[in-house]
């Protein structure tokens, strides 16, 4: 019988995976100082090991996530095994998403150290929100199916059968004719607004990113709505400038800020003259911030929720509009990797607040 070959001592099986691992690992001492790192690590940060060891973690992290990974570490040295994901940089390293445990290494019935163990997670998350992205669309055309399609197909067949039985010189043959062909031009707007979101959903139909020039996009939207916004009485003031620009498609963003004001002009409150203010805020984390307010008629926003920006929700139902154009601007601005908020209340105006890329 064949003898068994020998087993590794636990060093040098241990040292083995942490050598040859791509997670990065590092052992920590109750002050966060770096006794090991192994070469994930080293790669990660771009540093030999002699630059490593002796320093503390938190000098290789950003300030705002340093307390949390602090917290973890004393949490640890009390016996607690701490899991926790994070999106953070290290080092000079891109920002990405880490999946870290935290684990207290036992001597004498005491912990003497912490060994952290951080795997990337960046690309599944990522994948998770694309999966979030397409069930939430999916929602959204199962409702237009079984809304908006549905309804004016079914009328449509109706009209379609009632004309069988009318003659063609009949009152009520041009009468069903006109409901048929109502029916069908709604049925059309609702098929062309899925063909609109769809292409904006294919990203391989979207241009790369490029440095647009912001105030001339927004001059460019306000001079093609003037006719529009002097007949109702109102004024647009752009204080953007000029040398202000941002990483998006131009396309999308002349579309975002003509569904704003747009809305703006539709809205307006009744009592008073529409006032719209195109403005920008220093620069943020979140990047270049855009607000675009007006004195308008508002709208219930507690009472809207998370419906603001869903397709087909309306919340002036007394004026005419099929509750795309929302829709459309976050829709877009999502593509671009920007974010859109909403103040507003009754009677007193709206106010979004935009963030692009720079």
């Amino acid at each position: 019988m064949a003898s068994r070959p020998p087993i590794a001592a636990s060093e040098v099986r241990f040292r083995s995976l942490f050598e040859s691992t791509p997670e990065i690992i590092l052992y920590q001492n109750e002050e966060g100082t770096i006794l090991d790192a192994n070469p994930a690590f080293l790669a990660l940060v771009n540093l030999p090991k002699e630059l490593v060891i002796g320093r503390t973690y938190n000098e290789f992290l950003p300030l705002d996530v340093q307390p949390m990974f602090s917290e973890k570490l004393r949490e640890a040295f009390t016996g607690k095994t701490m899991r926790f994901d994070m999106s953070t940089s290290q080092g000079t390293s891109e920002m990405r998403h880490w999946d870290v445990v935290k684990l207290p290494l036992w001597e004498n019935s005491q912990v003497v150290g912490v060994h952290m163990i951080a795997r990337d997670i960046t690309e599944k998350t990522k994948n998770q929100e694309e999966i979030f992205a397409q069930n939430q669309d999916l929602q959204q055309f199962t409702y237009i199916v079984s809304h908006n399609l549905r309804s004016p197909l079914a009328n449509a067949l109706g009209l379609v059968e009632l004309l069988r039985t009318e003659e063609s010189n009949s009152p009520y043959f041009a009468q069903t004719h006109a409901h048929l062909q109502q029916n069908l031009q709604q049925l059309d707007e609702v098929l062309r607004d899925m063909n609109t979101i769809l292409t904006i959903r294919d990203k391989q139909t979207l241009d790369a990113p490029h440095d647009v020039p912001l105030a001339e996009v927004v001059q460019q939207v306000v001079h093609s709505l003037a006719d529009v916004v002097e007949e109702a009485g109102g004024s647009v003031q752009v204080q953007i400038p000029a040398g202000v620009r941002v990483r998006a498609n131009r396309a999308y963003l002349h579309s975002i800020f003509l569904n704003l004001l747009t809305n703006a002009i539709k809205y307006r409150a009744t009592d008073r003259p529409l006032r719209v203010r195109i403005s920008t805020q220093p620069d943020t984390e979140m990047g270049q911030c855009i607000i675009v307010a007006d004195n308008g008629s508002g709208f219930d926003l507690e009472r809207a929720g998370a419906d603001v920006f869903r397709l087909y929700k309306r919340f002036h139902p007394n004026h005419p509009g099929r509750g795309l154009g929302l829709y459309l601007v976050k829709t877009h601005i999502d593509s671009m990797g920007g974010h859109i908020s909403v103040q507003s209340r009754v009677d007193e105006g709206t106010r979004f607040s935009i963030f692009l890329p720079e």
